[in-house]
């Protein structure tokens, strides 16, 4: 596929993956799983092309911190968090969206928890963030998270739902949707700690296959294919507002996340790293950029149709934290699957051992 200069430009302003202090995370679009059954992993379908709020200053927000990225997401899209195994030193990390811990549910300003049977008061802006026990992840050996954790080795998968909808997780647990967005906090090893570094699991597929890598005529590529030019996409202004977007509550996905291996005390006691990411909604991406938001993610239904595969993994070693009750008791976000599939003439699956696949690159 071709691009024209003006799209080459806007490409080179992507950042592919964030540097969490040498781990590399990047954002997997995927398909929303079903409701009322446990699902297996899905696969990647291509990763979020993220932006730094520093290059599209005029665009974006005023309330959009300028050192923060962000990505367009549409109403329902289900994503990942995918975490490099190119590492040298592991890292704690609090994973939140809407300052909600997407472990135990709580929010950073624990006053405004509807769920707390004692609501703890704190001072207006006083935000707890600090590690402690069962509230954090830690990669490796955490490959990856697909959504909110639940007990019982399983997570409600993460889903964009719209500010202001009552259908984010921020909005359901605080009853108010003010923040959006996702949050990571890293944490660094205290110096001089040694240790005996875990390794990732490796995933194995349980059905299903891959696409042939030149396959693209059901999906789109992420590369925003319009007429204006760079110039045009930085300087454009937001005169109306913008719409943000939040994290869900999707379908139920079998998944764990394993206890810290090395213990709370390893861990340096203040964050080394905080990067923010702002969701913008599909419609309102070229408000901020001057170009198009990616093309529809796939459904569930064209997922199965053409034979996408499921994983899972192999941990039968690893314990699961045991995560929180809270996220069962609140609404799914709306909608979900129910499109009809769009199944190329030509199709022809090619199994391959990875979870995730460039679909869109």
């Amino acid at each position: 596929m071709t691009y024209t200069a003006e799209e080459n430009l806007l490409t080179k302003l992507e950042v592919n993956n964030l540097d969490q202090d040498g781990v590399q995370c990047n954002f997997q679009r995927t398909c929303r799983v079903p409701e009322g059954r446990i699902n297996s992993l899905p696969a990647g379908l291509g990763s979020f092309p993220i932006y730094k709020v520093s290059d599209f200053k005029s665009g974006a927000p005023k309330d959009w911190k300028e050192e923060g990225y962000f990505f367009p997401m549409y109403k329902q899209e289900a994503m990942w968090i995918n975490f490099s195994r190119n590492y040298r030193n592991p890292r704690a990390m609090i994973i939140a969206a809407g300052n909600i811990n997407a472990i135990t549910g709580k929010p950073f300003d624990l006053s405004k928890d509807k769920f707390a049977r004692n609501r703890r008061k704190k001072k207006s802006g006083e935000l707890s963030i600090r590690i402690e026990e069962g509230n954090y992840i830690v990669t490796p050996p955490q490959p990856w998270i697909d959504g909110w954790k639940a007990e019982d080795g399983k997570v409600y998968q993460f889903v964009a739902a719209e500010m202001g909808s009552g259908e984010t997780v921020e909005g359901q647990i605080t009853g108010e949707e003010k923040i959006g967005g996702i949050q990571i906090i890293s944490y660094k090893l205290k110096k001089g700690v040694k240790l005996i570094r875990e390794t990732m699991p490796n995933e194995y597929m349980i059905g299903g296959g891959w696409l042939e890598p030149s396959f693209d005529s059901c999906f789109e590529s992420a590369l925003f294919m319009n007429s204006k030019g760079l110039d045009s996409a930085v300087r454009c202004c937001a005169m109306n507002s913008v719409q943000s977007m939040g994290l869900g509550r999707g379908g139920e996905i079998s998944q764990k996340i394993y206890p810290d291996p090395y213990g709370l005390k390893v861990w340096e006691p203040n964050p080394s790293k905080v990067i923010r990411l702002y969701l913008v909604s599909s419609a309102d991406f070229k408000q901020v950029t001057g170009h198009d938001a990616p093309a529809t993610p796939v459904t569930y239904e064209a997922y199965q149709a053409l034979g996408l595969p499921w994983f899972e993994l192999y941990d039968s070693k690893y314990k699961d934290i045991q995560g929180s009750n809270v996220f069962g008791k609140l609404k799914p976000v709306s909608g979900g699957s129910g499109a009809k599939p769009n199944i190329p003439e030509n199709y022809k699956p090619k199994p391959i051992d990875s979870k995730i696949f460039e679909v869109f690159k």
